[in-house]
């Protein structure tokens, strides 16, 4: 019987450690759109929630690595490119991780460590190697990988170093309280960092497993284990989603992917499934593909959990679905159904 969040860590702690055994657990807003489960004081999986700093998000590293901050015209933070020239990649100059932005968000966190010494603190939103590089290249960058592949091994070599660095200093800040799965909003726990690897649909399978893959892996052995990340996945991809060393944890989007369940029969066992359901994603164009005409977010989410492979961990993230009141609370209820509540596990 599970009666306090220490013992509900050590069960959270297992499952990571035993992807192969059937769990289903979940995570979500703190403050959901159902006053029934607001009213629950403990209505997710989550024995504790982690404390943010600000860090720039996705552009933190190019803003780090030198790039200048800009503004679309929508008022959104944004960045300028630094690389317009395969040439340029040799000159490309990497500062010291203590300085500029990068040395910034560093005080943050240790402000933030000061201010929470007991709080468990976010690690940023880790962007891959290739996915830094895109965004300190122009519109040339596609093709500077076809036509000049050694001067974007030279940027991936030298972002991937300044990566590791800046990562390896989060951790030694923050200590036993990390939290290092950013993306999913799941339960998680030092050592370890998530990575986003978001390009990789962009590009071939030969090109992710050549520009990703060995730098992936650089972080796998130096940071990891990774929490993974990529939006798409697709079954040509398969083979290099597996070569990811190191690995606790998958997430995708599943409107933006093959079928769930094909996923996570391929995937089950090797790490803990950790999808993750947003408003409307019954509606998206790979969900329409599947011709099972879904009513809702609800309907989906069930044929997800009706597909939960007996070899495999899954830990579902509710994302802003949160806020849909009554689907929150017909998910939470199916749950419940199922035994795979906190409460009907002896968590008040």
């Amino acid at each position: 019987m599970i009666t306090t969040n220490t013992e509900m860590a050590q069960l959270l702690r297992e499952a990571y450690a035993n992807p192969q055994k059937h769990n289903v657990f979940y995570a979500g807003l703190s403050i959901t759109g159902s006053e029934r489960l607001n009213a629950l004081g403990r209505w997710d999986w989550r024995p504790s929630h982690s404390q943010g700093v600000d860090t720039g998000s996705t552009i933190l590293f190019p803003l780090a690595l030198g790039c200048t901050p800009c503004y679309t015209s929508e008022g959104k933070l944004w960045i300028e490119k630094l690389i317009t020239d395969p040439a340029q990649a040799t000159d490309f100059t990497v500062p010291d991780i203590h300085e500029g932005f990068a040395g910034e968000v560093l005080r943050r966190y240790r402000a933030t460590r000061d201010e929470y010494p007991d709080a468990s603190i976010g690690m940023p939103d880790i962007q891959s190697p290739l996915g830094v590089a895109e965004l300190l290249w122009d519109e040339s960058f596609y093709t500077a990988m076809l036509d000049e592949p050694e001067a974007v091994h030279a940027v991936l070599e030298k972002t991937t170093d300044f990566i590791i660095k800046f990562i390896q200093e989060v951790q030694r800040i923050v200590g036993p309280c990390l939290k290092p799965c950013a993306w999913p909003g799941i339960w998680s726990e030092g050592p370890g960092t998530m990575v986003a690897d978001d390009t990789m649909s962009l590009v071939s399978p030969a090109m992710h497993a050549e520009f990703s893959l060995p730098y992936l892996n650089r972080m796998a052995a130096a940071c990891g284990p990774l929490y993974y990340h990529s939006c798409t996945w697709r079954e040509p991809y398969f083979a290099n989603v597996k070569a990811v060393e190191n690995v606790k944890a998958y997430n995708w989007n599943p409107g933006n992917s093959d079928d769930p369940a094909r996923i996570m029969r391929e995937f089950a066992g090797r790490a803990v499934l950790a999808p993750h359901l947003v408003i409307d994603m019954h509606l998206d164009n790979d969900v329409l593909k599947l011709g099972r005409n879904f009513a809702d977010e609800f309907e989906f989410f069930r044929y997800m959990l009706d597909n939960v492979p007996e070899n495999g961990c899954t830990y579902f993230y509710f994302s802003d679905i949160c806020i849909k009141g009554e689907i929150i609370e017909r998910i939470y209820d199916l749950l419940h159904e199922r035994g795979y509540t906190p409460q009907a596990q002896g968590v008040a």
